[in-house]
């Protein structure tokens, strides 16, 4: 009687546990499947400045309360980099600040205007892809916090500046670009369409 109560109990044991190790594979397999079946956001081509820029505000006053980087910056380069989100960097890769690719997962090769030695020339390279508009504001925000491999401080003047005007000047100076106006034009667009009303 002793060894058939015991039998019983271990299969109750056994049993239970099958039924828990079920369970947790189960919702892994759930959340794995979730995971895997998540798609990157799609942007339309034919999207106006205006909707690109109350699209894109949140996520760069987001990142201003953190990192004190004027959002009306962020804005303005997110919408010259990205011809305000209808290139197709940005609406099919959701690449805004034409961030190169630093490995080989998550990249796409396109072509890119540079500046050399004043002259406008497309190069084809290769750039990082991201899930969301918000993912690409974060990466930018990280390389102007954390500055490049050569230079860790290379952008931190725009962290400090006191307005959007001298943050615009520590990017040109920095070298985030090969455009020698490129601070006048993040400058100009910040003016037309009242960029600086996000900084508040």
């Amino acid at each position: 009687m002793t060894t058939v109560k015991k039998r019983s109990r271990n299969l109750i044991i056994i049993a239970v546990l099958v039924l828990i190790l079920a369970a947790l594979g189960g919702g892994l397999a759930v959340r794995y499947r979730h995971h895997q079946s998540a798609k990157p956001e799609q942007h339309s081509s034919t999207i106006t400045a205006t909707q690109f820029i109350k699209q894109v505000a949140p996520a760069a006053q987001q990142e201003q309360k953190k990192y004190h980087i004027p959002a009306s910056i962020t804005i303005a380069q997110a919408g010259l980099e990205s011809e305000w989100g209808r290139s197709k960097l940005a609406a099919k890769y959701n690449n805004l600040f034409g961030i190169k690719a630093n490995s080989k997962n998550n990249r796409v090769r396109m072509y890119t205007t540079e500046n050399v030695n004043g002259k406008d020339i497309k190069v084809k390279q290769y750039f990082q892809t991201y899930d969301s508009w918000a993912a690409s504001i974060k990466a930018h925000t990280l390389l102007i916090v954390n500055g490049t491999a050569d230079n860790h401080d290379r952008f931190k003047a725009v962290t400090t500046a006191k307005n959007y005007r001298q943050a615009a000047q520590a990017l040109q100076q920095g070298g985030y670009a090969t455009d020698p106006g490129y601070a006048s034009k993040l400058i100009y667009a910040i003016r037309k369409f009242n960029l600086s009303q996000y900084d508040q």
